[in-house]
């Protein structure tokens, strides 16, 4: 399963890439393969549990 998503920290302004970047780290430390690029943040996983 490959699910793409992209972060739009609402109210926090013009300055985002705080928000961002704490969103990444967390995709990261999921330990799942993924890949950000200037639009999407993609996750890969067996889809089962």
């Amino acid at each position: 399963m490959i699910v793409a998503f992209s972060v739009t920290p609402v109210g926090a302004g013009e300055d985002v890439g705080e928000a961002v970047a704490a969103a990444v780290r967390v995709v990261r430390a999921s330990g799942l393969p993924n890949r950000t690029d200037a639009m999407f943040t993609t996750l890969e996983g067996s889809g089962t549990r």
